[in-house]
Protein backbone atom coordinates (compact mmCIF):
# COMPACT_ATOMS: atom_id res chain seq x y z
CA UNK A 1 0.00 0.00 0.00
CA UNK A 2 1.59 3.39 -0.82
CA UNK A 3 2.07 5.48 1.84
CA UNK A 4 1.48 8.85 0.84
CA UNK A 5 2.03 12.10 3.50
CA UNK A 6 -0.13 15.71 2.93
CA UNK A 7 1.05 19.08 3.06
CA UNK A 8 -1.67 21.02 3.66
CA UNK A 9 -2.46 24.82 4.63
CA UNK A 10 -3.65 26.57 7.63
CA UNK A 11 -7.22 25.81 6.86
CA UNK A 12 -6.25 22.01 6.32
CA UNK A 13 -6.37 22.31 2.17
CA UNK A 14 -3.83 19.38 0.60
CA UNK A 15 -1.13 21.52 -1.22
CA UNK A 16 1.65 19.02 -1.70
CA UNK A 17 2.02 15.59 -1.21
CA UNK A 18 5.38 13.49 -0.06
CA UNK A 19 5.89 9.68 -0.94
CA UNK A 20 8.50 7.50 -0.45
CA UNK A 21 11.66 7.63 -2.57
CA UNK A 22 11.67 4.46 -3.48
CA UNK A 23 7.98 4.86 -4.93
CA UNK A 24 9.43 8.36 -6.44
CA UNK A 25 12.16 6.40 -8.96
CA UNK A 26 9.46 3.59 -9.81
CA UNK A 27 7.27 6.50 -11.12
CA UNK A 28 10.07 8.60 -12.69
CA UNK A 29 11.10 5.40 -14.46
CA UNK A 30 7.13 4.13 -15.48
CA UNK A 31 6.26 8.04 -16.26
CA UNK A 32 9.58 8.99 -18.07
CA UNK A 33 10.63 11.85 -15.65
CA UNK A 34 13.94 13.07 -14.96
CA UNK A 35 15.40 15.35 -12.75
CA UNK A 36 17.38 18.65 -13.27
CA UNK A 37 21.05 17.52 -14.32
CA UNK A 38 20.19 13.91 -15.63
CA UNK A 39 20.46 13.60 -19.26
CA UNK A 40 18.79 15.03 -21.97
CA UNK A 41 15.83 13.54 -23.71
CA UNK A 42 12.81 14.80 -24.99
CA UNK A 43 10.00 16.18 -23.86
CA UNK A 44 6.89 13.16 -23.27
CA UNK A 45 4.80 15.53 -24.26
CA UNK A 46 4.43 18.25 -26.76
CA UNK A 47 3.63 21.77 -25.87
CA UNK A 48 0.09 21.43 -27.29
CA UNK A 49 -0.66 18.46 -25.50
CA UNK A 50 0.46 20.46 -22.06
CA UNK A 51 -1.68 23.10 -22.72
CA UNK A 52 -4.72 20.98 -23.96
CA UNK A 53 -4.13 18.97 -20.80
CA UNK A 54 -4.26 22.25 -18.66
CA UNK A 55 -7.63 23.23 -19.85
CA UNK A 56 -9.03 19.84 -19.36
CA UNK A 57 -7.95 20.06 -15.86
CA UNK A 58 -9.38 23.94 -15.53
CA UNK A 59 -12.75 22.28 -16.69
CA UNK A 60 -12.64 19.05 -14.28
CA UNK A 61 -12.09 21.43 -11.51
CA UNK A 62 -14.61 24.22 -11.98
CA UNK A 63 -17.23 21.33 -12.55
CA UNK A 64 -15.75 19.54 -9.17
CA UNK A 65 -16.43 23.05 -6.91
CA UNK A 66 -20.33 23.05 -8.72
CA UNK A 67 -20.59 19.90 -7.44
CA UNK A 68 -21.28 17.95 -10.61
CA UNK A 69 -18.08 15.77 -10.99
CA UNK A 70 -16.11 13.45 -8.21
CA UNK A 71 -12.16 14.01 -8.13
CA UNK A 72 -10.15 11.00 -8.51
CA UNK A 73 -7.65 10.51 -5.35
CA UNK A 74 -3.87 10.27 -5.77
CA UNK A 75 -4.42 6.36 -4.55
CA UNK A 76 -7.23 6.39 -7.46
CA UNK A 77 -4.45 7.75 -10.08
CA UNK A 78 -2.14 5.29 -8.77
CA UNK A 79 -4.28 2.24 -8.92
CA UNK A 80 -5.45 3.07 -12.63
CA UNK A 81 -1.73 3.14 -13.96
CA UNK A 82 -1.49 -0.53 -12.44
CA UNK A 83 -4.33 -1.89 -14.29
CA UNK A 84 -3.06 -0.25 -17.18
CA UNK A 85 0.23 -2.09 -17.16
CA UNK A 86 2.34 1.09 -16.26
CA UNK A 87 3.47 0.36 -12.87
Amino acid sequence: MTSFQYITDKKGRKKAVIIPIKEWEMYKKVLNLEEEGEEDTPPVFTKAEVLANLKEAVEEVKLYRQGKIQLQTAEEFLEELKQEGYL
